[in-house]
């Protein structure tokens, strides 16, 4: 396939419509987590315009997944902990479970754990029968 030509329009283009699929993805998703959609965009937002800027892969696909933010919100029983130590504490943890997420998966990929996956059948990797 090889590198692809700089086309500025196609460029602009292809970021539009990025934009205008994670813009309401990230607020949605930090709503699901349980604090104020803004906070997608201030702390997702900056790092994926950025990440998309400085690689050269003709493919982009970045963000959380509603999973992901449910399971947050699960693991450290958000809207309680929001209620007693209000939103700025909530995100402040969120952020520290993410990073220990991040870490413990850094270090299960150094350690091989990925090697597993092999012993997944292939009809439940791939969904077929």
């Amino acid at each position: 396939m090889g590198k692809p030509q700089f086309n500025p329009m196609r460029d602009l283009v292809s970021g539009a419509i990025m934009a205008a699929t994670s813009v309401p993805q990230l607020i949605a998703y930090a709503e699901t987590v349980g604090y104020a959609g803004y906070r997608g965009l201030a702390t997702a937002g900056p790092p994926l315009a950025v990440w998309g800027m400085i690689t050269g892969g003709p493919f982009m696909n970045a963000g959380v997944t509603s999973i992901t933010a449910l399971m947050a919100k699960s693991d450290l029983n958000g809207e309680q902990y929001m209620a007693e130590h209000g939103e700025q504490a909530y995100v402040e943890l969120v952020a520290a479970y993410s990073m220990y997420v991040g870490i413990a998966s850094f270090l299960l990929a150094l350690v091989g754990f990925g090697k597993l996956a092999g012993y997944v059948p292939k009809s439940v990797r791939t969904g077929e029968y």
